[in-house]
């Protein structure tokens, strides 16, 4: 089932205290909780590529989260990925 996803599309993501924003070069979301952010990925990427299968991986922007002097503790503070399937409503 998961080598039927082919594009994999990479967000960076961070919290500005009241919401998550979710952004790459093409795409800026932003919500309340993660299911919303994934929502709405879902629904502009529809609006972009149409139909097909996605990976979608998410990673924190630690740099904009985290104070400095921790980095080096936490290089992967917050990583997901989540499979969208286009033709699905």
């Amino acid at each position: 089932m998961i080598e039927d996803f082919m594009i994999t599309i990479n967000f960076d993501v961070l919290h500005d205290g009241r919401k998550w924003i979710a952004k790459n070069d093409e795409i800026n979301v932003i919500g309340e909780t993660l299911a919303e952010i994934d929502e709405k990925i879902k629904e502009r990427l529809k609006e972009i590529l149409g139909k097909g299968k996605i990976k979608v991986t998410m990673e924190l922007d630690f740099r904009k989260n985290i104070p400095h002097w921790i980095w080096q503790y936490h290089p992967y503070y917050f990583y997901r990925t989540i499979y969208i399937d286009l033709d699905q409503p």
